[in-house]
């Protein structure tokens, strides 16, 4: 990447960031808007004009005197991010324009879902090959996001540890920017699904919990703004919270935990579905179907399956009662394929109590465009924009129409 100002990338940043969010301005706007002259407000449009990132509108004709002002729009085609989606019962990735929509989506059946190194090989290759088949220059591909269960060391690129994926330590970042020859940015699902929530919201979020709820759980945590990370990068794991219902024994030798009392394991295990009460990533693996077929049920309104679900979301509802009282969000989101089924999300309600069940909303924000979003905010709406790669890039064209590829 070439040198630039620190000031002109921020500026460039600022910019793109504020056309995002508005969907349209004029220069002069802009200018008043950000603080900036209005000649170097043209000039860095200008420059993000001639890269392809925005676009031009129709003069705005005027009664005064003058020239009238032509409004600036983001130019979705001008740019790229993909987003993958990795956790035990699922695995997907999308390719997303400027516009933040998905242009391609592909969901995999990966050869040997516990192989952390096999799998990013083959997330990679068919990364191209979405590329390729939007007609997508990849120099138009700004970067990377890749949302992962786990414990994750954002800062350093690596996944630390992922028990119930089945991966061991791996330095993701640098694996995939040597494949996909773009930068990768890496965090978990749930701080990936946090970010997204608290950017899309239509009035300030500042203090927010996030649960992502499968076959196991994990939490994010938002205060003042800011995802907590924790002393050990642990913030959020909450799966070895204690409960009242003590049937299971969870991996970690107790009973209890929250991962075999509120999750989608512990409905299978009311329904007589599991043999075996250890969670690990063979399992997982093994029992994805089950899972499935258990969320087709409750969404079709099986009594037995919607009182499972019901009675895991009672369980989660109340033991997070004491951390809405620590914390004080102002949101609780429910995500992932368990916490968003409505008998869950029902029984959570319950569990958590009257006076606080207005606070849980659940989130339908798909783990993979989180993902794109990461790498949208890291590289695009960002002083880390690659300038230098898009100005060597072909000129924009129409991309393939939005399609999920099963």
């Amino acid at each position: 990447m070439a040198k630039v100002h620190p000031l002109r990338a921020s500026n460039r940043h600022h910019i793109l960031s504020t056309l995002t969010d508005a969907g349209a301005a004029f220069r002069p706007e802009l200018a008043e808007r950000l603080g900036l002259s209005l000649m170097a407000v043209t000039r860095i449009t200008r420059e993000l004009t001639e890269v392809g990132l925005i676009r031009e509108g129709t003069p705005n004709v005027r009664a005064e005197p003058g020239r009238p002002p032509i409004d600036l729009t983001i130019n979705p085609a001008g740019g790229f991010v993909l987003g993958f989606e990795v956790h035990a019962f699922a695995q997907s990735m999308v390719l997303m324009d400027l516009a933040r929509r998905v242009v391609r989506r592909h969901t995999f059946q990966l050869s040997s879902a516990t192989d952390g190194a096999r799998s990013l090989a083959e997330f990679a290759r068919q990364a191209k090959r979405e590329i390729r088949a939007a007609g997508v220059d990849p120099l138009r591909v700004i970067g990377t996001g890749v949302a992962l269960t786990g414990t994750v060391d954002r800062e350093r690129g690596r996944l630390l540890e992922a028990p119930y994926l089945g991966w061991s330590s791996l330095d993701v970042v640098q694996s995939l920017q040597a494949q996909l020859e773009m930068p990768v940015v890496i965090d978990r699902i749930a701080n990936a699904q946090i970010a997204a929530e608290a950017r899309s919201a239509a009035q300030p979020l500042s203090d927010a919990l996030l649960f992502n709820i499968g076959f196991a759980l994990s939490a994010a945590i938002l205060v003042g703004g800011t995802i907590a990370q924790g002393d050990r990068l642990l913030a959020g794991q909450v799966g070895h919270m204690a409960t009242d219902d003590k049937r299971l024994t969870c991996s970690c030798g107790r009973q209890g935990c929250l991962n075999v009392a509120g999750s989608g394991w512990a409905a299978l295990a009311a329904l007589g579905q599991i043999d075996d009460h250890v969670l690990s990533a063979e399992e997982f693996q093994r029992d994805r179907p089950r899972l499935a077929a258990l969320l087709s049920r409750e969404a079709a309104r099986d009594p037995q399956a919607c009182n499972a679900l019901r009675q895991v979301g009672r369980t989660l509802g109340r033991t997070i009662r004491p951390l809405q009282i620590a914390l004080d969000p102002g949101r609780i989101f429910l995500s992932g394929p368990v916490g968003r089924a409505a008998s869950f999300v029902e029984g959570a309600t319950e569990g958590i109590g009257e006076d606080l069940a207005h606070l849980i909303a659940c989130s339908q924000r798909r783990v993979d465009e989180s993902a794109a979003l990461l790498a949208f905010n890291e590289f695009v709406c960002s002083p880390r924009l690659d300038f230098e790669r898009l100005r060597t890039a072909k000129p924009v064209k129409a991309v393939a129409a939005t399609r999920a590829q099963a």
